[in-house]
């Protein structure tokens, strides 16, 4: 075992000390703090401050009351889910989030906040949820008002006013949240018409929500005061301004749903993919290994120390150490994203994980991975031994990458749309695929009797190909000249020997 594990360390640090490890290593984490990092300067900012100044005192009232509106409206649907999602309808089958729906009219939200708002209904439900339920997390309002700063004035016009927050649409304003930056500030004069517009300055970056809010409550707002000029009583005013169209909109429960099941595989299909990349990358540098290992008679002094079958176990043992490397490395970025930061990296992985809420999920998931790992490692292995030069590998190595590789990406297509479709579940009992195909459906649903016959085989074929291909490579680790020809490969698999 000494001498297996030395082998190991000896692989591990040859290929950890190449620069091609050190890239694809790193390339992923660059690539996550990069898309943070940039989305941070290129998304609309969510929490930020808006300024209204109205001349007139007949819109600030309506365009507040439409903020709250729409804020609880967004809470409501999103709780909505949540309660669906753990069947916790029965806390009180009245309320409006009781009943799975997704859009919920102002009457309905107003209802919502005169009985407290979303903090009363998470603070109901609460005590109900389930154990392996997450707590609901309330989102804060993505846009606070702020007052005036002091010395900025509204007394001389629009234009004065644009002057005195220009230095506070460049930087951060006071609100009663702390310093927020300054994203939209609105000037309404008295008398709104095409002579006298409303006014908006953004810095750059504004919430495209909150100029819309603003936006569609001063229309509403406005048109309202045209229909009342033309002789309606300011109620029946409104009440056409308010009309809306009858709407229920349900949904799902959260997993379930061909967009939901596409989130959920992603994951799964970024492992396969790791898996593909890994493998054939380190694969490679340890085929490159050992044919230089032979070219300079090197392999004769390091058999002198070493049986053959503890060089290949120590090789193969050194390979599976790179690519578990590898693995805790991006997928630890990737969760690290998902659970530290906001961005498109925690929008994707978090419902990804959500998939897997069970621990021999994760297990499963680790053993495919290793075995597949070793299946295409001792392929790579075997070629190596077989070859005397780069070129001869080539020959081998072309066709094993096509007969691995097509399937597999032909695979992945397949899983986004249909994960239990016939050409995943036929690949999931073929022992060269098994690997990539149990992973890429793992987050679909398998099944805990799949996965346990699907494991069962593939242990069996690990063991029979460690066995047959272990065999060819001790026949031919120091053999020299002409490659074999086929019949003589399966010879030496089955351990004869051929001259």
């Amino acid at each position: 075992m000494r001498n297996i594990l030395l082998v190991a360390a000896r692989e591990y640090k040859s290929i950890a000390s190449t620069r091609g490890f050190w890239v694809m290593l790193l390339v992923l984490p660059v690539v996550i703090g990069i898309s943070q990092v940039a989305g941070r300067f290129f998304r609309p900012q969510l929490e930020s401050a808006y300024v209204i100044v109205d001349a007139s005192g007949e819109y600030e009232q309506a365009i507040e009351r439409r903020l709250k509106l729409n804020y609880q409206r967004m809470e409501l649907s999103a709780f909505s889910a949540y309660v669906q999602r753990w069947e916790l309808g029965k806390v009180d089958p009245d309320a409006a989030w009781a009943k799975g729906e997704r859009w919920f009219s102002d009457d309905q939200v107003e209802q919502f906040m005169d009985d407290g708002g979303i903090d009363a209904a998470a603070a109901m439900v609460k005590p109900h949820a389930p154990k392996d339920a997450p707590a609901y997390e309330i989102d804060k309002p993505g846009y606070t008002r702020a007052a005036l700063p002091p010395g900025v004035s509204a007394a001389n016009g629009p234009d004065a006013l644009a002057e005195g927050l220009a230095p506070f649409l460049k930087d951060e304003i006071a609100t009663s949240e702390g310093e927020r930056p300054l994203s939209l500030a609105v000037y309404i004069p008295a008398d709104v018409g095409a002579n006298s517009p409303v006014r908006m300055w953004t810095n750059g970056a504004p919430n495209p929500t909150l100029v819309d809010n603003v936006r569609n409550e001063i229309t509403r707002v406005v048109r309202s005061k045209a229909l009342q000029a033309s002789g309606l009583a300011p109620e029946q005013a409104a009440a056409i301004t308010n009309i809306s169209v009858p709407l229920t909109l349900s949904a799902p429960p959260q997993g379930a749903g061909r967009e939901q099941m596409v989130i959920r595989s992603v994951l799964p299909l970024a492992m396969v993919y790791l898996l593909l990349v890994t493998v054939m990358t380190t694969g490679s540098m340890m085929l490159q290994g050992v044919i230089e290992e032979r070219s300079n008679k090197l392999l004769e002094s390091i058999l002198a120390t070493v049986h053959p079958s503890q060089l290949m176990h120590g090789k193969l043992i050194g390979l599976g150490a790179i690519g578990l490397t590898i693995l805790g490395v991006w997928v630890g970025a990737a969760v690290g994203a998902a659970l530290s930061v906001q961005g498109v990296v925690a929008d994707i992985v978090k419902p990804s994980l959500a998939a897997f809420d069970q621990p021999w999920m994760i297990f499963a998931m680790l053993f495919y991975f290793v075995a597949g790992y070793l299946i295409i490692s001792m392929l790579y292995l075997a070629i190596g031994a077989l070859s005397n030069s780069l070129q001869d590998a080539q020959s081998y190595l072309m066709p094993v990458i096509m007969i691995i590789m097509l399937p597999v990406v032909f695979m992945m297509v397949s899983v986004a749309q249909q994960p239990n479709g016939i050409f995943p579940v036929v690949l999931s009992w073929i022992p060269l695929y098994t690997p990539f195909a149990m992973l890429a459906r793992m987050g679909a649903g398998v099944s805990m009797m799949e996965v346990l016959g699907t494991g069962a085989m593939l242990t069996v074929f690990v063991v029979i190909e460690m066995i047959l291909l272990g065999r060819l490579f001790q026949a031919t680790l120091l053999r020299t000249g002409q490659p074999p020809k086929l019949g003589a490969f399966i010879g030496m698999m089955f351990g004869k020997n051929v001259a």
